[in-house]
């Protein structure tokens, strides 16, 4: 049944709520923003009488015992319900409004039809906290079973992710009525006629490699020149989806290349460790689920892309430096382009640009969420000489190739010069 303003909800341990507006509806119910006395507004979502199963409300009951894997997660805070109405729904935090769908990445285009301005380091960001959640929430031994551009939403400026719709989340390997969104669904899954094969982590991790594609690439890893044929129909998607999926970038067969140059620009942008995680993604995954690019790796790529970024000197275009690349060019007006300096710290490599951070996660500090640990800065006058910030709250120790040594104050700047060695405590910065 549909809520009219006012009607009072019980939210069990939260109290009271008045619905407010509509915020939107679907297949399965309606969504209202519901405000409680005293307590910040919420989203309510209300099942339509034949979604309102018991299973759906066992299910609820578990997410909401679990808890949110993450704040990223608009997690079931507590099920509500309306005297006198068998019916029933749960509550959860309102979506901030600074969030967007992600589908709006790939359209380039804002909600209002304009044009969507986002940066590299966003893009990355969001991918890196994509693959951060879906993490946590498998360590759990949940799936999701439904990664799409619909339950997941961006903040264009910072990156920051927002997972949506969580009551399809799941016991992995369990049953339920979810088996995902077309196009973003696995192999498996999709070929399985008898409907047998119920979604999991190794789903998870083939819609989780869609979504990253289309966030990096602005398109679908198996839409090409070979998906362009034929009639968009069941047996069609059917074939490409499902029984003979083919990688638009595939080593051994070129003829699903893309349709649409941007797929190939970005493609040609990125360094080789990109590309190798994403074609393993979509050969070896494709066949064989446990050969799947799992969460961490995919953070792994996401920091070492972030570390790799650089600008051009001659247009300003962004790019990222590859070590393995022996004459590195502009993406844009070939112009060469190498960082002044590398900072290597343990096995990672950051290349300086005005994009370069050092991170709790460079320095394998405790768990937690990673924040700046130092930034790289450029000489507000000479554009050759370029400087490391001290964003803790201790001095460094930095040491010269003669053994010369000095403290390095919070909030002070280092100047980088090759063979130059900073010890950071715990770990330590080799500029070379």
């Amino acid at each position: 049944m549909l809520l009219h303003g006012g009607t009072r909800i019980d939210l069990g341990i939260l109290g009271e709520a008045k619905v407010g507006r509509e915020l939107g509806q679907g297949g399965e119910g309606y969504v209202y923003e519901v405000h409680r006395e005293g307590g910040r507004p919420l989203a309510l979502k209300w099942y339509k009488p034949q979604c309102a199963t018991p299973a759906q409300k066992a299910a609820l009951t578990m997410l909401v015992e679990q808890g949110a894997p993450h704040p990223r997660f608009l997690w079931p805070l507590s099920l509500g319900h309306v005297a006198g109405e068998p019916s029933f729904g749960y509550v959860m935090p309102l979506r901030p409004s600074r969030f967007m769908e992600m589908a709006y990445l790939v359209s380039g285009r804002t909600p209002e039809g304009k044009e969507l301005v986002t940066s590299f380091a966003a893009v990355i960001s969001l991918c890196r906290q994509l693959a951060d959640s879906f993490l946590r929430l498998h360590s759990r031994g949940l799936c999701y079973r439904d990664i799409s551009f619909g339950n997941v939403a961006f903040d264009p400026e910072t990156g920051d992710a927002c997972i949506c719709d969580n009551d399809n989340v799941g016991i992995d390997n369990g049953g339920g009525r979810i088996l995902g969104t077309p196009f973003f669904m696995a192999p498996e899954v999709v070929s399985d006629t008898t409907l047998r094969t119920m979604p999991n982590t190794d789903t998870d991790r083939h819609s989780l490699a869609v979504l990253l594609f289309y966030a990096l690439c602005v398109g679908h890893p198996l839409e090409g020149r070979r998906t362009e044929t034929g009639l968009r129909d069941a047996s069609w998607l059917m074939r490409h989806f499902g029984t003979d999926p083919l990688f638009t970038f595939d080593p051994d067969d070129d003829s699903n290349r893309p349709v649409e140059g941007t797929v190939q620009a970005y493609w040609d942008i990125y360094p080789a460790f990109v590309r190798e995680a994403f074609t393993r993604a979509f050969t070896e995954g494709l066949r064989d689920p446990g050969s799947r690019v799992t969460e961490s790796e995919w953070i792994k790529v996401a920091d070492r892309l972030a570390d790799s970024m650089i600008q051009c000197a001659q247009c300003g275009a962004t790019n990222f430096w590859d070590e393995s690349d022996p004459s590195p060019s502009c993406a844009r007006c070939q112009t060469p382009v190498r960082p002044p300096f590398v900072l290597s710290v343990g096995r990672r490599q950051v290349a300086v640009s005005r994009f370069a951070r050092i991170r709790s996660e460079h320095l394998r500090l405790a768990a937690g969420e990673s924040e700046d640990v130092a930034r790289v800065r450029r000489h507000p006058t000479d554009s050759q000489r370029w400087g490391l910030e001290n964003l803790t709250k201790r001095s460094w120790e930095a040491v010269l190739p003669d053994a010369t040594a000095y403290q390095v104050q919070p909030g002070h700047t280092v100047e980088l010069s090759g063979g130059l060695r900073i010890n950071m405590r715990p770990g330590e910065i080799v500029v070379r």
